[in-house]
């Protein structure tokens, strides 16, 4: 499997940060911390926007997913609001968390602590072929997704550490 570069900057609220990462090789999620400033307290049901400390340019066919992390969330009620939240690899922004405290106490949030975890998503994007048939009645063969790699030898490819293609079909499965 192929590992992505990704670029990645440090913003002023964390110079002191390390980098996101594995917890192990075994963990699939990038660990993101809390970069505040100073101590900040969530109140019961309150929204509060956590920064990083750091801003990422995805490449094209991956998306960021931000989520919960498991433990603040079963421990303490705070979890991601939009999870996941989705990074596009347009975006270029200081990435931000949104928390929630979902208990009925105060939390207080402190720099450093693990908020919430970063998944890194293959993505393809589609172009609509529409149909003319009515979409209430299906037919007899129910349809399939059938997913290529498309392998491309290109220089430019080569160059630029692109990832496969995929190509997405939709056809009639046929009867076994």
């Amino acid at each position: 499997m192929m590992t992505p570069k990704i670029h990645i900057v440090r913003t002023a609220d964390g110079m002191d940060f390390p980098l996101p990462a594995y917890t192990s090789k075994h963990h699939v999620g990038l660990n993101l911390m809390a970069a505040v400033s100073a101590p900040v307290k969530i109140g019961p049901r309150e929204r509060v926007r956590v920064p990083t400390g750091f801003a990422v340019a995805l490449p094209d066919g991956l998306c960021g997913q931000i989520v919960s992390n498991r433990d603040m969330a079963l421990k303490n009620g705070i979890i991601v609001v939009d999870a996941p939240s989705i990074i596009h690899p347009a975006d270029r922004e200081p990435l931000f968390v949104l928390l929630r405290n979902e208990s009925g106490e105060p939390f207080i949030l402190r720099r450093g602590m693990q908020i919430a975890q970063m998944l890194l998503v293959p993505v393809v994007q589609t172009a609509w072929q529409e149909i003319e048939t009515d979409l209430n009645t299906r037919p007899k063969n129910l349809t399939e997704v059938h997913v290529e790699h498309i392998e491309e030898e290109s220089q430019a490819n080569v160059q630029q550490d692109n990832p496969k293609r995929v190509k997405v079909s939709i056809r009639e499965r046929t009867a076994k």
